[in-house]
């Protein structure tokens, strides 16, 4: 198997393919009615939009009937938490161009230069029209995205999952201290992370925080509900231990 993409679902289709077009990414055709998606989630209906950013896809879903808003002011360390980490060669103008396309802040004051012990990388995490959160990585590198980093409260009962996938550890570290506070809008945060990664395509990040803020995990068709989209055999939806949605797919 392999991560194909990530999926989300979004209350206004064409505000939210707008909004992405505006960070970057391009559509692949129009929408199109999905009725195995709709059934595998367990709606009457579906409409879904590839957009494509480099290498890698993202598929926006509309599901009918809409699920849950997103939970307001659901924290960066909220169990239901899952961003995805877009790749920027320039964070500081990169930034203007989300806000004005509405995108709402996470980190506080602007971007933020990790030290060396956490990767030294300058980020900047914010949040799309309807709450899903993202992150800019200044990076020297194609246009794509890295990863989606999900909060696991038990990353060691996860790691077995995800390498079933083919998702493989890679590295770990710990991230703390007054600038991952400011990179994630926590106060005091602290979180050791995994990174995995396959053979190829984008990875995944568990993101272990030391204190989690709980929340039950997201219905399939909720707009809190991202999917892990892996290449399988036969369509399936499952959960790691987490609650995260893993979506099996086709191609």
């Amino acid at each position: 198997m392999s991560l194909l993409r990530i999926a989300r679902n979004v209350s206004d289709l064409d505000r939210l393919t707008a909004f992405y077009i505006a960070l970057g990414f391009e559509p692949q055709g129009g929408a199109q009615p999905d009725i195995p998606l709709a059934n595998l989630l367990g709606v009457s209906a579906l409409r879904r939009q590839r957009l494509r950013l480099g290498a890698q896809t993202l598929d926006l879903t509309a599901c009918l009937p809409v699920g849950a808003a997103y939970p307001a002011n659901a924290p960066g360390n909220a169990s239901l938490f899952q961003h995805i980490a877009l790749l920027t060669p320039d964070i500081h103008a990169a930034v203007p161009r989300a806000l004005a396309a509405g995108a709402q802040p996470i980190s506080h004051g602007g971007p933020v230069r990790l030290p060396p012990e956490s990767g030294g990388v300058t980020a900047w995490k914010f949040r799309d029209p309807d709450g899903h959160p993202l992150e800019y990585l200044q990076r020297d590198a194609p246009p794509g995205y890295d990863h989606s980093g999900i909060v696991a409260t038990r990353p060691d009962a996860s790691l077995p999952v995800y390498d079933a996938l083919g998702l493989h550890l890679q590295a770990e570290q710990l991230n703390q201290g007054p600038e991952q506070a400011r990179l994630d809008g926590v106060p005091g945060a602290s979180a050791r992370i995994l990174t995995l990664r396959g053979a190829e395509g984008p990875g995944v990040e568990l993101l272990a925080y030391s204190h989690i803020a709980p929340y039950a995990p997201p219905h399939p068709a909720d707009l809190a509900a991202d999917r892990l989209v892996f290449k399988g055999p036969h369509p399936a939806l499952q959960r790691d231990p987490d609650g995260h949605l893993i979506e099996i797919a086709p191609g």
